[in-house]
């Protein structure tokens, strides 16, 4: 097995999970490395990008940033590579580049759910294209709280 220098999530051959599993002897015998989530952190890959505009972004900031870190903590504990690279906000604006592209959409179905307006999802964004039918491709989704006040 191998465990991750960064988080201490630990693969068992198949999947990068939170706790690590142990032999037949019930020692758990583990190698150092990095896992894909930490991998992608370091380099800074972007597969999914939120764009949310809407007057509750501005107003009520606060509550914002804890219901994005709240939904990032329930997905990643569904899927240990869901977790957000960075978030810049500006007035009523926000991005958040995540790297794994269902969190974007997650987050997003959250806001539309909490605050109503509506999402546009667009997968394989320009820029990346999946190198096999394996690899995830990127997402960008946009939520905005007054669809009819468009820029």
């Amino acid at each position: 097995m191998k465990v991750c220098s960064e988080c201490n999530a630990v693969f068992d051959g198949r999947k990068w999970r939170s706790t690590p599993e142990t032999d037949r002897h019930g020692v758990a015998v583990l190698e150092k490395t990095l896992c894909t989530a930490c991998k992608r952190m370091r380099d800074k890959v972007v597969l999914g990008t939120v764009h949310l505009d809407g007057e509750v972004i501005a107003s009520r900031s606060g509550e914002i940033l804890r219901m994005i870190r709240h939904e990032e903590e329930i997905e990643r504990a569904r899927n240990h590579t869901s977790r957000i690279l960075d978030i810049h906000s500006s007035g009523q604006k926000m991005t958040i580049r995540t790297v794994n592209s269902l969190l974007a959409i997650h987050i997003a179905k959250q806001f539309k759910q909490a605050f109503k307006g509506r999402i546009d999802i667009f997968k394989d964004s320009p820029g990346h294209r999946p190198r096999s039918k394996q690899d995830e491709g990127t997402i960008s989704v946009k939520w905005m709280q007054n669809p009819q006040k468009q820029d």
